[in-house]
């Protein structure tokens, strides 16, 4: 699991490359949670994501739960139809707040005050 990441306004954005999968779901939960810093703003970016099984699933849940655990919140946004359809097959979209640009995702983390 690839990651590239950079500040836009203050808010992290995490953009996730080609496979959340068996292979690479131990690498992301290890990489972000290197990232997560307490009152923290993320957003991933899912727009070049193209496959995610049960563990990359697991890997996206249980950030969400130390994202809780640390005052931190994880927004997704650029999400393709294909990975639309698993989110809602799975209900994961209850967890995350879901944008369709970077720019939206990053505005509604401006508007929560919490930077």
């Amino acid at each position: 699991m690839e990651m590239r990441f950079e500040y836009v306004d203050n808010v992290l954005v995490a953009h996730l490359q080609m496979f959340l999968d068996r292979n690479g779901a131990e690498n992301f939960k290890y990489v972000l949670s290197e990232r997560l810093k307490p009152r923290e703003m993320i957003v991933l970016d899912l727009e070049k994501l193209v496959n995610i099984d049960n563990y990359g699933l697991d890997a996206l849940l249980a950030m969400a739960q130390k994202a809780l655990e640390n005052d931190t919140v994880i927004k997704l946004a650029r999400v393709s139809a294909d990975m639309q359809i698993v989110l809602d097959i799975t209900r994961v979209y209850r967890v995350f707040q879901i944008y369709p640009t970077i720019e939206e995702a990053v505005a509604s983390c401006r508007k929560e005050n919490i930077l």
